[in-house]
Parts: structure tokens; C-alpha cells; sequence
């Protein structure tokens, strides 16, 4: 790689590399998640994002931040958290506090922070309300919504303004080659509004690798030789085909061309890459160091 160059986060006065490290979360053991932090982090990573501030033993994030002590890091942590499907969200000041407490104890310190979802309860003035307190007394320098909706967006922009308290400075949401909704309306919205995007979830799951692809086809061919398939046919399989083509033109993967696709969107400042195993650096150093030109991120941007 090394994927040093620093892009600005949106108005949060921090600035991520070109991938964000995902820390990862049970089932994976925490040796394992550390060491594949650490070789992110040897490759050239220096930005972390962290959703378990409120598991209950030690999380791989802990450890990794712990032994490494990496200063030039920009850390990003989820606040507040889940309250049942009537709810969605808890998103109340109490709640926030408690989070922002809870990473900073767990993990020295977090640059951001991001709410998950929304709350059907809590006034929205009342947790930005909280969120301005820590952004006021340095304890972060800006927050950002994840997994959201337009309309949540812009009901957030608009409270900030009509109270005066800090915007959101960036939204992470799930975005992938196989689910692009965001670009219909949340999408142009937060960029037009200049807040920074961060993609989640690059490889879908696992759908968009040659594993993948591969036991599609193989399940197709039993079937057709009259074994029963345990799973339904994947229903993006034809563009899953097309896309492997277009990646072996370039004697690149799967997986490596849907992550050089996210890095290559006009609208997305980093995809944030789930450090599972050692191994997904591979796949991430491979899309770094692609030669992908833009007749080719066309032909990709086109598949459905």
C-alpha cells in the first residue's frame, strides 16, 4: 500500500485514510482481530472505527489501541445504542454520556463519534445538546450519524441550525455495489451539504468475492444435475458473473474491484473495511494498488 494519503472527514477537523479499519466484533477472538488491526496498521492505516464501546469483556479494539499506543490514529466510536424495534435507537443525553465515558475509559480516547439509527422518543434537540457539550469541552472534535435514512439526515441538519448547536460532520452507512440506495437521495444530500461519507459493509456480506461466485455457480450445477440447493439462488448472481469478468480483465478479484469501485466514488471519502482476518489486506492493498481507470469504474458503476 501504504494508504497514507489523508482525506478531510467533512467539517471535523480530522482526516481519514483512504480505508477505514473496522474493528471487529465477537465471534471473531480477540487475538485474531488484534493481529489483523495490527497489520492494517503496519500496511499504513491510521483510522479506526469502533462499534462495541459497550461490549461486555475486552474487544480487540482495547487491546490493539492498548499495546500500539498509535497517536496518529484518528479513533471513531459508535454512542448511544439500540431500544427495541418501537424505539430504534436510545439516543438520549444520558445514554450519549454514558458512551462518550465508556470510550473514553475503554479506549483512552475517541477523535468522533457517530449515533446509530434514531430514536422515536428522545427530542432530537436534546441529543445534540449532549453531542455540543463533548465537542465544546474537546472530549471529541465531531459526531456523525450512521445507518440512516434522508429524512433523518435532514431532520438532524435542520435542529442543528435552528439551535445553533454543532451539525453532523459525516454519515456512515452501508453502501456496496449491490445495495447503491443511498445514492438516490441521502447521498447527494450529504455531500451537497459537505459532510464527509464513510462506506460500510464493501464486500456485502461476502457476496461480492470469488468465493462467493464461485459456490453460486457450483450450487447451480448440482442443482441442475438434480441435487436439491439448502439455499436460495443469490438473485444478483448475473451481475455478480459480469462483475467477476470485468475484474479478471484486469487479473484482479472480486472483491477487489467492489472495494476499488467505493474508493473510486465521487461521493464516498472512505470505505470502512471490517479487520476480521489478516487476510482482507490483501484484498484492500490489491484495490490500492489496482490501475483503475475510469472507462472501467463506468462499466462497474453501470452493472445492476
Amino acid at each position: 500500500m501504504p494508504p497514507v494519503h489523508l482525506t478531510p472527514l467533512g467539517p471535523s477537523g480530522r482526516s481519514v485514510t483512504a480505508v477505514v479499519a473496522g474493528a471487529a466484533r465477537e465471534p471473531v477472538p480477540v487475538k485474531q482481530g488484534v493481529a489483523a488491526l495490527g497489520t492494517g496498521w503496519d500496511l499504513g492505516v491510521r483510522s479506526l472505527d469502533v462499534a462495541d464501546v459497550g461490549s461486555a469483556g475486552e474487544t480487540a479494539a482495547e487491546r490493539f489501541l492498548d499495546d500500539r499506543q498509535p497517536e496518529d490514529t484518528v479513533i471513531l466510536a459508535g454512542v448511544g445504542g439500540p431500544a427495541g424495534p418501537e424505539r430504534g435507537a436510545d439516543h438520549a443525553p444520558e445514554r450519549v454520556e454514558a458512551g462518550l465515558a465508556a470510550t473514553s475509559r475503554r479506549l483512552g480516547r475517541a477523535d468522533l463519534v457517530w449515533l446509530a439509527g434514531a430514536d422515536a422518543e428522545t427530542p432530537i434537540e436534546a441529543t445534540l445538546t449532549a453531542l455540543a457539550a463533548a465537542v465544546e469541552d474537546g472530549r471529541v472534535a465531531g459526531w456523525g450519524a450512521a445507518d440512516i435514512d434522508v429524512w433523518r439526515l435532514e431532520a438532524l441538519l435542520t435542529a442543528a441550525d435552528r439551535a445553533a448547536l454543532p451539525r453532523p460532520a459525516f454519515v456512515r452507512i452501508r453502501m456496496h455495489l449491490l445495495d447503491r440506495t443511498a445514492e438516490r437521495d441521502l447521498l447527494p444530500l450529504a455531500t451537497g451539504e459537505g459532510l464527509g461519507v464513510l462506506a460500510r459493509a464493501p464486500f456485502a456480506g461476502g457476496r461480492l468475492t470469488d468465493a462467493h461466485v464461485e459456490a453460486e455457480e457450483e450450487a447451480g450445477r448440482l442443482a441442475a444435475s438434480g441435487s436439491p440447493r439448502t439455499t436460495p439462488e443469490d438473485p444478483a448472481l448475473q451481475t455478480l458473473l459480469t462483475l467477476r469478468g470485468l475484474a479478471r480483465e484486469r487479473s484482479l478479484s472480486t472483491a477487489a474491484l467492489a472495494l476499488a469501485w467505493l474508493l473510486g466514488h465521487p461521493g464516498v471519502t472512505a470505505p470502512v473495511v471490517a479487520a476480521r482476518s489478516e487476510r482482507v489486506w490483501e484484498t484492500v492493498h490489491e484495490a490500492l494498488e489496482a490501475e483503475i481507470d475510469e472507462e472501467l469504474l463506468d462499466r462497474v458503476g453501470a452493472l445492476h
